[in-house]
């Protein structure tokens, strides 16, 4: 009931084990995976209550998260490197009819690549992918003053300080002391996970 930090889930959030444990079932014996993304319960409520139809964002990581995000925000770019995983979601977007989504196949080399889009141009980026560190440094141009960036699995890497997921946290903490921003920690379940992880969800 701890994430790999040695943080507590908050008691307030303990109901959340239920969902995460019948999920995790599921998924087990069934293959189940809910079109959600999977994040922490509470920063998904912070992050469905901030996003507005105008908004743009961008995921690293595609998935079935990104239906969720489609029926949220106005533009998504959404960046996937796994091939078998991109034609599952490409599939599932064409069945759902989403025309909000640009669904990017990229490979390792040029992953967090994001020339092609303007700085201070995005209300919010998900992380949960490849080089995590990459896209963070990659991302925060892009994003408009005020705008918030998720890193999950920010508890992660704990025995290898020179990890990604450990230089990509230092790179995030980072941005927020260079633009005045704000953190806020989540040490929560998520769906299909019963365990505790850590996620980050940034104001800069």
């Amino acid at each position: 009931f701890h994430d790999e930090k040695g943080n507590f889930v908050d008691a307030t959030d303990l109901v959340n084990a239920v969902p995460a444990f019948i999920t995790a079932l599921m998924k087990r014996l069934f293959g189940y995976r809910p079109k959600v993304p999977m994040i922490s319960y509470r920063a998904r409520r912070v992050i469905a209550a901030m996003l507005k139809p105008q908004s743009k964002m961008i995921e690293f990581g595609s998935g079935n998260s990104t239906p969720w995000f489609a029926a949220r925000a106005g533009m998504i770019v959404s960046i996937e490197d796994d091939k078998n995983w991109y034609g599952h979601v490409q599939n599932l977007l064409k069945e759902m009819d989403i025309r909000n989504v640009s669904h990017v196949m990229r490979t390792e080399k040029n992953y967090a690549d994001l020339s092609n889009i303007d700085d201070a141009t995005l209300d919010f980026a998900l992380v949960d992918a490849t080089d995590r560190e990459g896209c963070i440094r990659s991302v925060v141009p892009k994003l408009k003053p005020g705008a918030f960036l998720y890193l999950d699995n920010s508890d992660k890497d704990m025995t290898f300080p020179n990890g990604d997921l450990r230089r990509a946290e230092k790179a995030l903490l980072e941005a927020i002391e260079m633009r005045g921003g704000s953190v806020q920690y989540f040490s929560d379940f998520s769906p299909t996970n019963f365990f505790v992880e850590q996620g980050m969800l940034a104001q800069l």
